[in-house]
C-alpha cells in the first residue's frame, strides 16, 4: 500500500503516552486537538486574555520535541523550559518572583539555551507579560502557570494567529513537517462546550463536565441574564466582580472519583450566553482527512477531548467520504472515567457514530435551508414546533435526536408542549416566552426555521466511521467482540504494560499491531 500517513484525533495528555506508536512508523502524522479546555493554567489565560485554549496543543508540541542529534543538550533545556510550571503552592509573591526570574532571563532554566533562541523565546514571554500588565486590574494568578502556555499565548497575540504561534513553537523546537499539530478550529476566539445529561441537566465548560475544580459548586450557577446582556460587545470587557477569586478551575484533580449524576446524552459548542453554535472546522483538518490513509480515534476523554473534534461541521462527511482513508481505528480506553462510567466498547462506538452523524445533520440542515427561497411560504413569520422526527436507532445506541440545550437561566432542557425529549432537536433559546407561542397560527416576528424533512436525517452505520477497534487484553471496559464484528468492525486485542497497576497501552506493542495491520491489506 501507499506510505502510511496518520491523522489522529485526540486530547492532550492520554495520547502523549502512545504518540511513539505512530511516530515510530512514520513522521507523517497530523494531530488534531480540541481548543475547548477551560481548566488549569489555561483557565486563567481565558479569564484574563480570552482566546482559544492552548494547553493541549502545548502539551502535544512539547511531547514531540526530539532529544537526539548534535544539539541534544539545548533541546532538552528548551523542552524543560516550555514544560515547566510555576508552583501551585506557596505565597503569591514568591510565585510571581519566580516568574520575573524567567521573563527577565535570570532563571536556571535558561542556562543551556543559546543566546539567539533564549532571546527569541524570552521576547514572546515579555510580550505576554506586557499584555498581563495592561490588565493588571484583573489580578492575573501565576499559580500553576505553564511557561509553554505563556509563550504560545504571547506569540498568538503578537502575530494575531494561533497557527502562526504553533509554527514558531515548532520551528524553535525542531518539529518539522510532515508532522503537524492542528487546532480543530482555527480561531483567536474562545471555544466552549456544554453537555446535556440524560436527566436533562446541563453542564457548561469542560471542567464542569470532566474534572471540576477544587472549589467548584456541585450546582454551578449560570450567568445572570442581566449581567450577560450588560456586557459590551467587545472581547474581555469588564464585568462586576471580575477578580482572581472567581477562577475555580485553576487547580483540579482528574483522579478524584466524583461521578456524574446521569450519563451524558450529548456534547455541543456554545457561545458565552449558553446558546448552541455550529463552528466550522480548521480547513486543514478536512484537507488532511482527504489525503491521509490512516485515521486514529485516540485514547482520552471521550466527550471532552475526542468529540469536540468530531461534532464540527463537515468532519463527519469528510471521514465517511474520504477517498484515501483505508483504516479508521478506534483505540479504546483501558479504563472508564467520570464521563464514561459504566460504558462498554459498544457505547464508545455508538457515541462516536452519533456525533459524526450529527456533524452531517448540521451540514444537511444548512444545505436544506440555504436552498430554500427567502420568499418561500415556509418563511412566513410564524413559529414552528421544534423539528420532531423519528430517526431509526437500528444499532441500539443512545437516544436520538438529542434534547435542546437549556435556556440561559435554567439547568434543565425545556420541551415545548411536552413533546418527548428524544424527538427534540436543539434550537436557540427564545428571548421570551409568549402564551401563544405554540398556538395554531400564532403570528410573531419569527425566530424558528421550518421543520427539517425527516428523510434527510443522516443515519450512517458505525462501519462508515470505524473499521477497526483496538483494545487491551485486560481492558476494564467490556468488549463484545461478536456484536461489534457484526457491525462490520474488526476487533484487535493488544497486550498492555505488564508492570502497570491499571490497564495501560505499551507504545511499542501498539506500534507492532498497527504495522501488522498495515501489511495485512
Amino acid at each position: 500500500m501507499d506510505r502510511p500517513s496518520f491523522i489522529v484525533f485526540s486530547g492532550g495528555t492520554a495520547c502523549n503516552h502512545i504518540a511513539n506508536a505512530f511516530q515510530g512508523i512514520t513522521p507523517s502524522v497530523c494531530y488534531v486537538l480540541a481548543i475547548s479546555d477551560n481548566g488549569g493554567s489555561t483557565s486563567e489565560l481565558l479569564r484574563i486574555l480570552g482566546g482559544p485554549a492552548i494547553g493541549d496543543l502545548r502539551s502535544r508540541l512539547t511531547r514531540l520535541i526530539t532529544t537526539d542529534g548534535n544539539d541534544v543538550v539545548e533541546r532538552l533545556a528548551i523542552k524543560e523550559l516550555l514544560s515547566y510550571r510555576l508552583p501551585s503552592e506557596g505565597s503569591e509573591s514568591s510565585i510571581r518572583e519566580e516568574w520575573y526570574l524567567i521573563v527577565e532571563g535570570r532563571h536556571r532554566l535558561w542556562q543551556q539555551i543559546s543566546v539567539e533562541k533564549k532571546e527569541t523565546l524570552r521576547g514572546f514571554l515579555v510580550a505576554f507579560n506586557s499584555e498581563i500588565l495592561k490588565r493588571a486590574h484583573k489580578q492575573f494568578n501565576f499559580r500553576n502557570g505553564s511557561i509553554g502556555n505563556f509563550f504560545l499565548t504571547g506569540a498568538r497575540l503578537f502575530f494575531g494567529s494561533l497557527e502562526a504561534a504553533i509554527f514558531l513553537f515548532s520551528a524553535i523546537t525542531g518539529i518539522r513537517e510532515p508532522t503537524h499539530v492542528l487546532p480543530c478550529i482555527n480561531t483567536n476566539h474562545s471555544a466552549a462546550i456544554a453537555a446535556i445529561l440524560e436527566n436533562g441537566q446541563v453542564l457548561r465548560g469542560q471542567c464542569e463536565i470532566s474534572h471540576p475544580g477544587q472549589s467548584t459548586s456541585k450546582s454551578t450557577k449560570v450567568m445572570n441574564p442581566i449581567d450577560a446582556f450588560s456586557k459590551l460587545a467587545m472581547p474581555n470587557s469588564p464585568t462586576q466582580g471580575d477578580d482572581a477569586d472567581k477562577n475555580a478551575n485553576l487547580i483540579f484533580n482528574k483522579s478524584e472519583d466524583d461521578k456524574l449524576k446521569s450519563a451524558i446524552r450529548r456534547i455541543y459548542y456554545m457561545n458565552e450566553y449558553g446558546q448552541e453554535i455550529y463552528p466550522l472546522p480548521n480547513a486543514k483538518v478536512i484537507t488532511h482527512l482527504n489525503s491521509r490513509n490512516f485515521l486514529i480515534y485516540s485514547i482520552g476523554s471521550l466527550y471532552t477531548s475526542l468529540l469536540p473534534n468530531l461534532i464540527l461541521r463537515r468532519v463527519g462527511a469528510a471521514i465517511s467520504n474520504s477517498p484515501t482513508l483505508r483504516f479508521k481505528v478506534l483505540v479504546l480506553n483501558g479504563t472508564p472515567d467520570r464521563e464514561t462510567d459504566g460504558y462498554t466498547a459498544m457505547d464508545f462506538i455508538g457515541t462516536i457514530t452519533n456525533a459524526l452523524n450529527e456533524s452531517q445533520l448540521i451540514d444537511a440542515r444548512h444545505k436544506y435551508y440555504d436552498a430554500m427561497p427567502s420568499d418561500s411560504a415556509e418563511y412566513v413569520n410564524h413559529y414552528h414546533h421544534a423539528d420532531a422526527y423519528h430517526r431509526p436507532v437500528d444499532h441500539g445506541f443512545r437516544q436520538w435526536p438529542p434534547p435542546p440545550p437549556a435556556p440561559l437561566c435554567t439547568t434543565a432542557a425545556q420541551t415545548p408542549q411536552q413533546l418527548p425529549q428524544s424527538f427534540e432537536l436543539a434550537l436557540p433559546p427564545l428571548p421570551f416566552k409568549s402564551p401563544s407561542i405554540h398556538s395554531s397560527g400564532a403570528s410573531s416576528p419569527g425566530y424558528r426555521t421550518p421543520p427539517f424533512p425527516p428523510e434527510l436525517v443522516p443515519n450512517l452505520p458505525p462501519s462508515s466511521y470505524i473499521t477497526h477497534l483496538v483494545y487491551l487484553t485486560n481492558s476494564k471496559i467490556p468488549v463484545d467482540v461478536v456484536a461489534i464484528e457484526a457491525l462490520g468492525i474488526q476487533c484487535l486485542p493488544v497486550e498492555g504494560e505488564r508492570a502497570a497497576s491499571m490497564p495501560q497501552y505499551h507504545a511499542e506493542k501498539l506500534q507492532h499491531l498497527i504495522e501488522k495491520l498495515l501489511t495485512s491489506q
